[in-house]
């Protein structure tokens, strides 16, 4: 029994719109990703300015300390 070209055209709706609501998941996850990627590096640039701001400080403590 063949479908009604009625509901075939809806079929091919229903797919059409799974398609791309799996394309914009995809997309936003990626873009999801990227966004954590660049936050994790921001951190990971300013725990090492940190660290040299520290280095620095220690290093003036300890030039004053033997004046």
């Amino acid at each position: 029994m063949a479908p009604n070209p009625r509901y075939r055209w809806l079929q091919i709706a229903g797919i059409v719109t799974l398609v791309l609501a799996a394309a914009v998941l995809v997309l936003a996850l990626r873009h999801q990703a990227k966004e954590q990627r660049e936050r994790q590096d921001i951190g990971l640039r300013a725990q090492e300015m940190m660290n040299q701001i520290e280095a620095e400080a220690q290093r003036m403590e300890n030039a004053a300390a033997q004046k």
